[in-house]
Order: structure tokens, then sequence, then C-alpha cells
């Protein structure tokens, strides 16, 4: 049965999960999180290969972000939610940290994307005092639109 004036939903996912094959990944400053799954979708395009989910419809969305990261004494990361993958371009309210010694952290966010909009986690800055870089081994980006 078809119905009138149900407005379509869109949403989109991506995720890395830990796995026996999947292995730990460095926190490198600058870089994107790392993703291997996409998730559910419609009306937006989860790109492995580019770590982003894009928008196809402008609207205000609900963006949730999560990472695992597994940290060493006195490390700690920095996130934030990128419109671009070099970083320049973070969402507002969307910065996040890890700290402690090993932890699931993230943030939930509404903001405006327009569509052709791309977004991503983006690893702002890590503090290694030793030398060795912090890690993680699970992600979470989702998108929902709340109005357009």
């Amino acid at each position: 049965m078809r119905t009138k004036n149900v407005k379509p939903f869109t949403y989109g996912s991506l995720y890395k999960q830990d796995s026996p094959d999947e292995k730990i990944i460095p926190l490198v400053a600058g870089d994107l999180i790392d993703f291997t799954i996409a998730g559910p979708y419609q009306n937006t395009r989860p790109e492995i290969a580019e770590n982003r989910i894009t928008v196809y419809k402008s609207g205000v969305y609900q963006i949730t972000a999560d990472v695992s990261v597994i940290l060493e004494e006195e490390q700690s990361a920095l996130f934030n939610i990128n419109r671009q993958p070099d970083g320049s371009d973070p969402l507002i309210g969307s910065t996040f940290d890890a700290n402690g010694i090993t932890t699931v952290t993230g943030i939930n966010v509404q903001a405006y994307l327009y569509a052709g909009d791309a977004i991503g986690i983006f690893i702002a800055d890590t503090f290694a005092p030793r030398g060795k870089l912090p890690r993680y081994n699970r992600a979470a980006l989702t998108v929902h639109l709340l109005e357009y």
C-alpha cells in the first residue's frame, strides 16, 4: 500500500569491526579513521575507500561518531567530525577525546549538512610521550536526517 506525504528516510553508516583478521590500527594525527564495513544507507553514500559518508539531501542531521581507543600510560587522542579529509572544516561541537588506558569515546551532534557534503572522523591530534602511537580497533560513524 502506498502512503502519501511520507518523507523518505535518509541515513547512512560506516564501521570498523574488531575481528580476528582485522588489525589494530595506529592513530596518526592528520588522518581519517579507517572503516571496513558500509552499513545500511538510503539517500547517502558510505564510502569505505574514502572513509566518509556523502549526503545527498541538505538538512539537519543527527551524527554519531565512536572510536574504541587503546592507550598506554599518558597517551591521548583528539578527534572531530569533519567535512574535509584534511581536517580544515570540523563541525561545530564535534570535538571529542580519549584519555586513560582503553576507552570507547565518541560524540553525538546535530549539524546542517548540504547535499554533497562528505563527513568522516578526523584524528586531530595524538599525544604519545614514548613515541609509540595510540591505537584503535573499532569505530562507527552514522548519520540520520532529521529534517530538510
